[in-house]
C-alpha cells in the first residue's frame, strides 16, 4: 500500500514544481517589450543609449552597438549590440546579444525579475520570446537555468532545453510563512 501513495506523492510534487517553475519563468519573461512587468511601462518611452547606432529607414532596421542600453519603464535590458526591425513603425523583431546580456524589470507585486543570456530574440508577430547560450532567470530568490528557452506570451507556454548533454535546473524558495497568523 506504501508504494502506491509514495507514487501519487512524487506524481503532485512533480505537477507543483512544474506549475512552480512556469509561473517563475512567466513573471520573468513579463519583461519582454509588449509583456511589460510594471503595467506603466507599455505607456513609457523607450530610451536607447550606444556608442553608435546604425540605420536604415528603407529597411526598417537599426542596429545599435557598444555598451546599448535599453530602458522602458523598469525594463532594462543591456547589451553589446542590439537590432531592432521595424514594419510600418511597429516592431517586428529585436535581436540583443552579450556577453552575457542582461535584463532587469519588477512587477506590480514589487518582486525583481533578472535575466541573463547570451543571445535574446523577440518575434512581436509571433509573441514568442527566445532566449539562448546560458540562460539564468531568477525572481527574487528563485532561478531557473538552461540552454535554450523558447517562450509563447499568449499561450503562457514555454520548452526549455539543457542543451548538448546538459540539464535545465531550478532552484524554487519556500513561500515565506504569513507570521500574522
Amino acid at each position: 500500500m506504501k508504494q502506491p501513495l509514495i507514487t501519487l506523492l512524487s506524481a503532485f510534487i512533480c505537477v507543483h514544481l512544474r506549475f512552480r517553475i512556469l509561473s517563475v519563468f512567466a513573471l520573468a519573461l513579463l519583461a519582454a517589450p509588449s509583456a511589460h512587468a510594471l503595467k506603466s511601462d507599455a505607456d513609457q518611452p523607450i530610451n536607447i543609449r550606444a556608442r553608435s547606432v546604425e540605420a536604415n529607414e528603407k529597411t526598417g532596421v537599426s542596429i545599435y552597438t557598444g555598451n546599448v542600453v535599453m530602458t522602458q519603464g523598469s525594463l532594462q535590458i543591456e547589451a553589446d549590440r542590439v537590432e531592432v526591425t521595424l514594419r510600418q513603425r511597429q516592431t517586428e523583431l529585436i535581436h540583443a546579444t552579450g556577453k552575457p546580456l542582461r535584463l532587469r524589470t519588477r512587477t506590480d507585486a514589487g518582486e525583481n525579475i533578472r535575466a541573463r543570456a547570451a543571445r535574446l530574440e523577440y518575434h512581436e508577430n509571433a509573441r514568442r520570446v527566445d532566449l539562448y547560450g546560458d540562460v539564468e532567470l531568477r525572481r527574487d530568490a528563485d532561478v531557473f537555468t538552461g540552454a535554450v528557452v523558447h517562450y509563447l506570451l499568449d499561450e503562457e507556454t514555454f520548452t526549455a532545453d539543457g542543451g548538448d548533454g546538459g540539464q535545465v535546473s531550478a532552484t524554487i524558495q519556500p513561500a515565506k510563512k504569513d507570521s500574522s497568523r
